[in-house]
């Protein structure tokens, strides 16, 4: 098993930024080729939850639209964002995981600026898009990292400007330690890790991984001035049911609505598997 390993000079008991930067740098090299196999899993609740997202992300963007999609990985977002004509650029801390997003947007005819880097450091001007996206990326920053990316989200959006996320929910696994639609991508919520199990390569890979609560986002985008305008509790009803029960048609179809009716409503959209969020920038 490939693992992030404690040095002798720790903050809190994690490991440094750069060291947790590294591991998830060379977890990601490892799985980049068989990355879009593994995410989303299959089946009627992973179908419900992966439809929410892109609800959700895909049609708030417009053609025209400057989009940067940090945390971009092999494009999962990036490509139909792009393919719906928005300007989009992509920032990913893994070449590997690039690789495969440009080889999917050369596949289509598509573009977009795609550059490795730090979420910390955004190496783009001051007020460059409308719109900033970032999608089961951000459990990876170092705790210690977290303030200066959110501050660098804020630089980097125009006035008036927005932050789409989506983001593990640490209230839902206060009351659900385990995972409950992934089956080879695991995390580990007492270790703060992500387990990449049966990979081509037969290894394990671990890497860290720090799930966000409803008051750790609004907190952090108040620090930097925004203010959230939408949180939404991605799959807070799916989450408890059997595939088994969900394969019938109805029930899925009644579960479905039902998410859609109440994943906005407090107190659900606190408790949701996921939480997926909208947060704006002043205009002026």
């Amino acid at each position: 098993m490939t693992t992030f390993q404690q040095p002798t000079n720790v903050s809190n008991g994690y490991p440094r930024p750069d060291e947790q930067k590294d591991t998830v740098k060379s977890v990601y090299r490892q799985v980049a080729e068989e990355y879009d196999e593994r995410i989303p899993g299959a089946g009627p609740s992973d179908d419900l939850f992966t439809r929410s997202e892109r609800d959700f992300l895909i049609d708030s963007i417009s053609s025209g639209e400057k989009v940067l999609d940090i945390g971009c990985g092999t494009g999962r977002f990036t490509v139909p964002m792009a393919d719906k004509g928005a300007q989009v650029s992509g920032l990913d801390i893994s070449r590997s995981m690039l690789e495969v997003a440009e080889r999917k947007l050369h596949e289509r005819g598509l573009s977009a600026d795609l550059r490795e880097g730090d979420m910390a450091h955004l190496p783009f001007p001051d007020a460059s898009f409308d719109t900033v996206t970032s999608m089961l990326a951000l459990m990876h920053i170092p705790l210690a990292d977290r303030p200066a990316v959110f501050a660098e989200v804020q630089r980097v959006l125009r006035p008036g400007g927005r932050m789409l996320l989506g983001v593990k929910n640490s209230v839902f696994e206060e009351m659900f330690t385990g995972d409950r639609f992934a089956s080879v991508d695991v995390t580990d919520v007492e270790s703060k890790q992500l387990l990449f199990t049966n990979t081509r390569s037969g290894e394990e890979y671990v890497a860290p991984w720090y799930s966000f609560s409803p008051r750790d986002l609004t907190t952090l985008f108040a620090t930097v001035g925004m203010t959230v305008t939408r949180l939404r509790g991605n799959s807070p009803i799916a989450v408890w049911l059997a595939d088994e029960v969900l394969r019938d048609e109805g029930v899925r179809s009644f579960v479905g609505a039902a998410e859609r009716f109440l994943a906005e409503v407090p107190p659900f959209n606190h408790f949701g598997y996921h939480l997926l969020v909208e947060a704006v920038k002043p205009a002026v």
